[in-house]
């Protein structure tokens, strides 16, 4: 990939061009595409071969800070964008289809200030419509998982600086890579599930996990340790997120909102969360 170069794909500032955001968000999101573009030219080295290689980055721009933060795993490989693109928020709930369509409905709705404070952060900005075919590409022995270390470094820092109150992991890899699992650090989140009586009332009685940021775990000798020592964009070396929440959910498509109804999340019911978080 030594060929790969930055003009080959879409500008952040022709992005924000036509859209009315401040400079300093274009500044932003410049620095990160470019980060995210960067590991891509390391690809040989990393030992990394695959189609999303040559997609560019696909990327939530104009993201709000301090508000909810929802985390996918990778985005979709999009035929009419083969050279990635930039998007916000806001943009897909005008115009949901798809993968937005539940997220509109069981998250935000159509309340504008849902949306205005809900933030999109894909782990990995990559597009490929198999997830599993874009797991076998980034996880192979030879890499020892440097390609998945190096990008996860830069999104942590990029949810450090998003500093969100609330975070909903929108797929079963996001809440493996967010540190679910006692033995998997990744993002180095101490995750600690808030007992049923401590629960806001929107969810008692229902299936779905709370947990509560409690700190960082530090450094583990594993193989899935990131750089969890430096919070470049924090206050004295500590995590932003520090007694934020996080929402171990799935969302489940239409075909499980009548089979699992105690697991569905409402808009009612993130507002009301939203209410509990940054009361």
């Amino acid at each position: 990939m030594e060929y790969l170069k930055e003009e080959l794909f879409p500008s952040v500032e022709d992005f924000y061009s036509t859209r009315m955001k401040t400079m300093d968000q274009m500044i932003h999101d410049k620095k990160l595409a470019t980060r995210y573009l960067d590991i891509l030219k390391q690809a040989s080295s990393l030992h990394v071969k695959g189609d999303f290689l040559e997609h560019g980055v696909t990327m939530c721009c104009a993201n709000p800070i301090g508000g909810i933060l929802i985390t996918g795993i990778n985005p979709s490989d999009n035929p009419k964008a083969p050279k990635g693109c930039y998007y916000t928020f806001e943009e897909t709930m005008l115009n949901p289809k798809g993968y937005w369509r539940n997220k509109k409905k069981q998250i935000v709705g159509d309340d504008p200030m849902l949306i205005q404070n809900t933030a999109y952060l894909d782990l990995f900005p990559y597009s490929e419509s198999s997830q599993k075919m874009f797991f076998s590409e980034i996880e192979n022995k030879d890499n020892k998982n440097e390609f998945q270390v190096k990008v996860l470094e830069i999104t942590l820092e990029e949810i450090e600086y998003l500093s969100p109150k609330l975070i909903i992991s929108a797929n079963k890899q996001t809440s493996y890579y967010w540190g679910i699992k006692e033995d998997c650090t990744w993002l180095g989140y101490n995750l600690i599930e808030v007992e049923e009586s401590h629960k806001p009332e929107c969810l008692k009685g229902k299936d779905i996990r709370l947990y509560r940021i409690e700190g960082e775990t530090g450094f583990k000798e594993a193989k899935d340790r990131i750089g969890q020592d430096r919070f470049p964009n924090s206050i004295n070396g500590r995590s932003n997120l520090l007694g934020s929440y996080f929402i171990d959910y799935a969302l489940y498509d239409n075909r499980h909102v009548q089979k699992y109804p105690s697991r569905i999340l409402n808009p009612a019911i993130v507002m009301e969360l939203y209410k509990f978080v940054t009361r």
